[in-house]
């Protein structure tokens, strides 16, 4: 295995294609969104275009915006690599029309030469691959396509030489390749359907930490302000509780109260929002009319501040990573607790929190400890910089 460590750009570059490929592997990247594909195997063939998915997916959402405005200088770091390693002809940032204000320093090095800017109409379904491929070039992504051994599958970018990724899934890249990092955050934010519900809170969590948990630091009280098991979204209950959806009013999955209360519903590596949605009424009633201002503090870190996690060893297309610690075993923050599968697509698993190993199996590794002083505190400083 290609070593984890930390690299220059220079070194980043002199990477070969296989190397960088490895490294995100291991590393855990997944498409940090949607249905979580391993982002390694888009990688795995010279194709001469890379768009950068920049567009806010949903109504309510700040991620994309919020990462370019802190990571600046990390994207444009590993856009030039990125054209080095994997020999893109063309790398391009794919952003809304309405938030060309917000994206204006990137404008200021576009004469670089190393990456060019493509305004796309303001509609949500350019979160999806497809449409946005249609809207920033001129090529159209088949609607299915033909595999070697004769049988259709639905075409996908690469099949029209276009790699696409969203923003949270190459800051991993760039935190993998340039300094060493496996993927044990999400980016995320946390938001109610109507403003006086509760303000926009915007976090960097270890994967797997409780959604209970998530939604008490946020000011949520669990117990009585979120809805039970016999909650119907659309049902007419006249409750001032909420339901909790794992996503954006149009496109979501509504999370079972039992497990929201419990501690069982746990971020995963695709999670960009948790959302309130009043108890009755369905999300997309309140779509077109959401406006959530930029959270004041940006992503505050929870990395050393939660009790436990359960970190998922698969998620998606993923073939289950193999576990290499067992129950009892204590384990430090960013140490790898499971390695890829032979077959299928799987990546590496890395624990999110130092602690104790309390079970695995059920597709989770769950870790129990309080939170830590040590390493973990000195992760918070680095990745809240």
């Amino acid at each position: 295995m290609v070593e984890m460590r930390k690299r220059s750009l220079e070194e980043v570059k002199a990477l070969s294609r296989e190397e960088a490929v490895e490294i995100m592997q291991h590393a855990g990247i997944v498409g940090a969104g949607g249905g979580g594909f391993p982002a390694y195997f888009k990688y795995k063939r010279p194709l001469p275009h890379l768009i950068v998915n920049a567009t806010e997916s949903e109504p309510g959402y700040w991620g994309d915006k919020l990462l370019h405005k802190i990571y600046l200088r990390e994207f444009l770091e590993l856009f030039e690599a990125m054209k080095a390693v994997f020999e893109f002809e063309q790398v391009s940032l794919g952003i809304h029309e309405k938030d060309r204000e917000w994206y204006a320093e990137y404008e200021d090095y576009v004469d670089d030469g190393v990456y060019d800017i493509r305004y796309v109409p303001d509609t949500y379904a350019l979160g999806e691959e497809k449409t946005l491929v249609k809207h920033a070039t001129d090529k159209k992504v088949p609607l299915f396509t033909n595999n070697p051994d004769g049988s259709r599958r639905p075409g996908m970018p690469p099949d029209v030489g276009i790699v696409v990724n969203n923003s949270e899934t190459l800051l991993n890249v760039y935190r993998a390749l340039f300094l060493g990092k496996p993927v044990t955050t999400v980016f995320f934010t946390v938001f109610g359907m109507e403003k006086h519900i509760m303000d926009l809170k915007a976090y960097e969590a270890p994967v797997g930490a409780s959604v209970r948990e998530i939604l008490e630091i946020s000011g949520i009280d669990v117990d009585e302000e979120v809805a039970g098991a016999d909650s119907v979204v659309g049902g007419d209950t006249g409750s001032e509780r909420f339901v909790i959806a794992d996503g954006g009013p149009y496109i979501n999955e509504i999370l079972d109260g039992r497990a929201v209360k419990s501690g069982e519903a746990c971020i995963k590596r695709t999670t960009n929002s948790l959302l309130l949605i009043p108890e009755g009424r369905q999300s997309k009633e309140y779509a077109r009319d959401i406006k959530t201002p930029p959270p004041e503090e940006g992503f505050v870190s929870l990395v050393g501040k939660v009790s436990g996690v359960r970190v998922p060893l698969a998620g998606g297309v993923l073939t289950p990573a193999i576990p290499v610690v067992s129950e009892g075993d204590e384990v430090s923050y960013e140490q790898k607790i499971a390695e890829p599968a032979e077959r299928g697509f799987s990546v590496g698993v890395w624990a999110s929190m130092a602690g104790r190993v309390t079970s695995v199996g059920g597709g989770a590794i769950a870790i129990s400890g309080e939170a830590a002083e040590g390493s973990e505190a000195g992760a918070r400083e680095e990745v809240s910089a």
